[in-house]
């Protein structure tokens, strides 16, 4: 009888749908809001790798059905009651979904979002799940996102250092990023470091010399050290010493204000340097004095040992 009913009283039932969506029965493709986005981060969280934009787009609603299917439920790509508790595990709520008009399903929704500090993390997991990367969509930078975010960079032939600047975030979204670069970590450690950059860039050109520890001329961990100490860091005195201090840092997890050291032909460690980011780094030479280097380069890659993170 029902069944009849579905087959011969169409129009009826769609203009029964449609009242009923403006009273909050059903979520519909089209409906945009945070209740829409809980639903989609539910079926993020049960595997549908869908991006989790609040728009109940073509995307979300193909995983409606997977997850109705799946369930045994009519696969019509609307949440009624039945699928919403089967999905959330509560009872409908009340429908207070604004509207937006249908994008196609193979366009990143994220990229007509504007970018702000406020969410800018989400933007980019949006679009680490559009782009195939299993992810939160939370907005908070923790080590799973760190980790897509690196495994894309190394997809995409970027600089895997998980930070997310200019050009990443641009392979990611198709925007242009209006916020500062970022990645996971203590921010405060990373503005300490871009701090540590800016001082040691004022000393660019000073001549070396051997046991200098001032503008009027540096050896390489009287730079190091007189650098540090201008914004409130106190470091050992010679290269070896500074060695043992702070936190190991891998050569992929470089960041500005790392310190760098090199076995230099002597014996252990016989120079040192700050890292300033792009495989470049800062040191007083006995050469050039006071210059900015290609860490990559043959020279400096041969006898680099390793970094250390001490903000």
């Amino acid at each position: 009888m029902i069944f009849r009913l579905k087959r011969t009283s169409i129009a009826c039932i769609v203009f029964m749908m449609t009242l009923t969506s403006s009273v909050g029965a059903t979520f519909h493709p089209g409906d945009r809001g945070d209740e829409i986005l809980a639903i989609q981060q539910q079926l993020n969280a049960m595997g549908r790798n869908i991006v989790a934009d609040g728009d109940y787009g073509t995307q979300t609603t193909e995983a409606v059905r997977n997850f109705q299917t799946s369930q045994g439920l009519d696969a019509d790509g609307i949440v009624g009651a039945m699928t919403y508790q089967a999905l959330m595990g509560t009872n409908m709520p009340d429908n207070t979904c604004t509207h937006f008009v249908q994008q196609d399903t193979d366009s990143n929704s994220s990229t007509s979002v504007p970018v702000t500090a406020d969410n800018v993390i989400m933007i980019v997991q949006q679009a680490l799940v559009h782009n195939g990367y299993t992810v939160s969509v939370d907005g908070v930078l923790g080590t799973e996102t760190d980790t897509a975010i690196r495994q894309f960079q190394a997809d995409h032939g970027l600089e895997v250092d998980g930070i997310v600047g200019g050009q990443t975030f641009y392979a990611l979204t198709g925007q242009t990023l209006s916020t500062a670069p970022f990645s996971y970590g203590n921010t405060s450690e990373s503005s300490e470091g871009e701090n540590i950059v800016a001082a040691a860039d004022q000393y660019l050109g000073v001549p070396y010399v051997y046991g200098g520890n001032t503008p009027d001329g540096f050896d390489c961990s009287g730079f190091t050290k007189y650098v540090f100490s201008s914004i409130g860091i106190t470091l050992p005195r010679t290269a070896d010493e500074q060695y043992d201090i702070g936190t190991p840092v891998a050569y992929s997890n470089l960041r500005p204000g790392d310190l760098l050291f090199f076995d230099s032909g002597y014996s252990g460690i016989s120079h040192t340097g700050i890292y300033v980011g792009n495989h470049e780094f800062v040191s007083a030479t006995t050469s050039q004095g006071v210059v900015v280097a290609d860490l990559d380069n043959t020279y400096w890659s041969s006898c680099y040992v390793g970094a250390r993170r001490v903000v």
